[in-house]
């Protein structure tokens, strides 16, 4: 599971405008189709007091996919 948050902060950082915009692009798209997996994945390691999990669960909350 711990494999998730790799996946997750790299998909954010590009979303965040530190990829090409092809690959905002594609990072935002993957955000929308996964974004409630993602949280449910982040959420089980946050309870398990992963605090890594949770600043991206935080990260992941508010950013805007409209």
């Amino acid at each position: 599971m711990e494999f998730i948050l790799g996946v997750i902060e790299d998909l954010l950082d590009k979303f965040e405008k530190k990829g090409t915009p092809e690959e905002q692009h594609d990072a935002k798209e993957e955000l929308k189709i996964n974004i409630n997996q993602f949280r449910d994945n982040l959420a089980i390691l946050v309870s398990e007091g992963n605090e890594k999990a949770k600043g991206i669960l935080e990260k992941l909350n508010k950013i805007d996919l409209t």
